[in-house]
């Protein structure tokens, strides 16, 4: 049986946090193997329903699909499903700005939610049609006698294999490959996929070892592209020349997984199961992630400490303690400024991890948000009610019946975590024990802020 601290940990790196009776469902089963194939069963989700807008106006868009994403993963029964979007999110990059529309944007992570954990192949074919990538790094102005190089040259050197595994001849081969797929703008700034093949290139070039536009159908030749770097292409530079691209995509991808879900760098031992995994599976995502979550290397103590929660993770965990919905106690506009806002990726290149979030601003709107959040758990809390939190209520009455009773103070503590539905360690408890002890009674209710700001919810 997978031990409770490994189940734990499972769950909130796939999962966002680790719900009490999740904890206790998985580690009831007779492996690791039977728990992360609970974590990967997303056909419990019956498909993730899409994200809702219904706002009128661009601002209030924005912010009503952003909490909606967060409800979800909040709410979803196997909310790797949402983690596994946010992962596409942060690499296969559009931004809300560029793409003209919150619609867009909406229409791509709602693609991204849904075949997440498909297939790589698939899924890299049919976001690069999306009117939000195709505005977002101007595909849709790309064509014969103008080409634009910006997707051509980002599919290769962000999305599938990385820095230096092709020339520039190769980038021109791309480019032309993915000409006269362009957009269709309406007068409210949505837009329409739209091949055009009067704008098309279809003159066949080298293209890593083989050779683009071979398809009788034109409107193939860019995903094209895309299969031979994933089949039969060979890199033309750099220090694996000459190596399949189908094993440089699968490195660089498994790199990647392990940054998001670990947090460390990648053993090569790990990359290279990764690899063949993705290989054998004809680069199917379930049984990728299902074998990066099976490594004991994934488990042991470097990697548990090893990633800090991005924004995104941190804010979920807090809204999970408590049963105040996203909206409205999700603080979006803080995101910025922690270092991650939905919808608005920072450049093409996403956003990074661990330190990447580490420094005192970033820090700073950390704790502005926990007072965001914690200003709803105890918005009935003067009323005379108490602090609304996931699992019930922890009442005003029961805080002050406490009086100077040191005993009765911890208990209240205890009381407050297993109520949030958190674990905390023995320093970190400790140290609330003493500030609940000298505490002021009218002072108690910052326990829910320290609480936020502990290690145990800025660490994943």
């Amino acid at each position: 049986m997978p031990s409770p601290d490994e189940v734990t940990h499972l769950l909130r790196r796939t999962e966002f946090f680790a719900a009490p009776a999740r904890v206790a469902e998985l580690a009831a089963m007779p492996t690791r193997a039977a728990a992360v194939a609970d974590v990967l069963d997303v056909a419990r989700n019956g498909g993730p329903p899409p994200l809702r807008m219904t706002a009128p106006d661009h601002p209030t868009r924005i912010a009503e699909v952003t909490r909606s994403w967060i409800d979800q993963m909040l709410t979803s029964q196997r909310r790797i499903q949402e983690k596994m979007a946010l992962f596409w999110h942060g690499h296969f990059v559009s931004d809300d700005a560029k793409a003209g529309n919150t619609q867009v944007i909406k229409q791509q992570l709602d693609l991204y939610r849904a075949k997440g954990l498909g297939n790589l192949r698939e899924l890299a074919i049919e976001m690069s049609t999306t009117v939000a990538m195709l505005r977002y790094l101007d595909n849709n102005e790309n064509f014969a006698e103008a080409p634009n190089q910006n997707f051509g040259r980002e599919l290769m050197e962000l999305f599938l294999l990385g820095v230096g595994n092709y020339t520039e001849a190769d980038v021109e081969a791309s480019t032309a490959a993915w000409t006269g797929h362009s957009v269709t703008n309406h007068a409210d700034n949505t837009g329409t996929y739209w091949w055009r093949p009067d704008r098309h290139d279809p003159t066949p070039m080298p293209f890593l070892g083989q050779m683009t536009c071979q398809h009788a159908d034109p409107k193939r030749h860019g995903a094209d592209a895309i299969r031979t770097i994933l089949s039969n292409g060979v890199a033309t530079a750099g220090s694996r020349a000459g190596q399949p691209t189908r094993e440089i995509a699968a490195d660089f991808i498994s790199t990647k997984l392990w940054a998001f879900f670990a947090g460390t760098t990648i053993p090569s031992a790990v990359r290279t199961h990764l690899r063949g995994v993705a290989l054998g599976s004809n680069f199917d995502l379930t049984p990728w992630v299902r074998a990066l979550l099976l490594r004991d290397e994934f488990y042991t103590s470097g990697v548990r400490r090893g990633l800090v929660r991005s924004p995104v993770d941190y804010l979920v965990a807090l809204l999970a303690t408590t049963s105040v919905p996203a909206d409205p106690a999700f603080p979006f506009w803080l995101g910025e400024g922690m270092g991650q806002r939905l919808l608005f990726p920072p450049n093409v290149a996403g956003w990074g991890y661990n330190g990447y979030y580490v420094n005192a601003s970033a820090f700073a709107q950390r704790a502005a948000a926990a007072r965001h959040v914690a200003y709803y758990v105890l918005a009935d809390y003067w009323d005379g009610a108490g602090m609304r939190l996931r699992r019930g209520w922890l009442t005003r009455a029961e805080v002050w019946a406490s009086g100077n009773d040191s005993a009765a103070r911890r208990g209240l503590v205890r009381q407050l975590t297993e109520l949030m539905g958190i674990t905390l360690g023995s320093t970190t408890l400790a140290a609330l024990d003493e500030f609940a002890v000298n505490a002021k009674l009218d002072e108690f209710h910052d326990l829910v802020e320290l609480i936020y700001v502990s290690p145990e919810m800025t660490v994943a």
